[in-house]
């Protein structure tokens, strides 16, 4: 499981009822993540300062702040504005979750709270995290090296253009372009997310079957997949496997009759980015895309950053190793 990558990870959970923190921490416990705890507002902005973990999970409804508060504060600080936050809510309204992401929140969790909804939601996110530290290591390291080297300089074989010139290989995480495939053996719903899609702005290309969808992966790079888990001939959870080796890094987004279904379940355990049930407000469909692009334009920015940083600290490496 995703979770399992990051065993050594912090994370900080708030609640003000000691049964809810005894659930989540249970959880994230017995996949080997320390768990710090919090009972209100105010000591979750002095813990996530003082302890600067690796992801927050908070609540909405607390008795002195509440989650909104406490996460706007949290994105507020330059300090710790990077730590990704998860808001658990019992609320299930599209204008609470809205609330969420428009404090800041980078993810979101139902309750009552499934352990593998939580455990896949906290390793995608902790994936992107690690990712984005890695950067700032390697970062930090061929800032170094390019100031060795200018310490140098004096050296007529080191002059070579500065470090400054590196530019990140992908712009932004505008989803201009963002190319999303939807695989269900119903033309009718085919047609519905695809119409709602292009309204707002993606490429969408459309499989009636898992083989067919298959088949356009291989051709074809996708930012985002919506897949049915029941189809005739090859499930959706048969497919789901398959897509994980073809495009591993790809969200797939479940398009299920029925959320609490075992098979839901089963394909976030899986690596099953969300799942959307039929039938959902224009809403949630579309957040739910949105999300799935941007998680994998940042994984893909970072990537491609990080390769093209260690790419330069070679460069600089060797002309260390000839000036010497």
């Amino acid at each position: 499981m995703e979770a399992n990558a990051h065993k050594s990870a912090r994370i900080l959970v708030v609640d003000d009822r000691p049964q809810n923190l005894e659930l989540i921490q249970a959880y994230l416990e017995g996949e080997g993540y320390e768990v710090i705890t919090a009972r209100n507002g105010q000591e979750a902005l002095a813990k996530a300062s003082e302890e600067e973990p690796d992801l927050i999970l908070l609540d909405v409804i607390m008795p002195d702040l509440s989650g909104y508060q406490v996460c706007e504060r949290l994105k507020g600080n330059e300090k710790i504005a990077s730590i990704p936050v998860i808001i658990v809510t019992a609320l299930h309204q599209m204008e609470e979750k809205q609330k969420a992401l428009e404090a800041g929140a980078d993810d979101f969790l139902s309750k009552p709270v499934d352990r593998i909804e939580l455990l896949t939601r906290v390793g995608s996110l902790l994936k992107v995290r690690h990712l984005g530290k890695e950067l700032d290591r390697t970062l930090a390291y061929l800032h170094e090296l390019d100031a060795a080297r200018h310490q140098e300089a004096a050296r007529p074989r080191m002059a070579t253009p500065p470090v400054e010139g590196l530019k990140p290989p992908v712009s932004g995480l505008a989803l201009e372009g963002a190319h999303v495939l939807i695989i269900d053996d119903e033309k009718a719903i085919r047609d519905i997310y695809k119409d709602l899609l292009v309204s707002f702005g993606y490429q969408v290309s459309t499989a009636g079957n898992a083989r067919d969808g298959l088949n356009k992966v291989r051709e074809t790079p996708f930012d985002a997949i919506l897949l049915d888990v029941m189809m005739p001939g090859m499930s959706g959870l048969d497919a789901l496997a398959s897509l994980k080796e073809l495009a591993p890094h790809v969200p797939v987004i479940i398009i299920t009759a029925n959320p609490t279904s075992q098979n839901a379940i089963t394909a976030l355990r899986h690596g099953a980015f969300d799942f959307i049930v039929k039938g959902s407000k224009v809403e949630a469909i579309v957040h739910s895309v949105r999300r799935a692009v941007e998680r994998y334009r940042l994984e893909l920015r970072n990537t491609q950053l990080l390769q093209e940083l260690k790419r330069k600290i070679d460069e600089l490496l060797r002309e260390k190793g000839e000036g010497i």
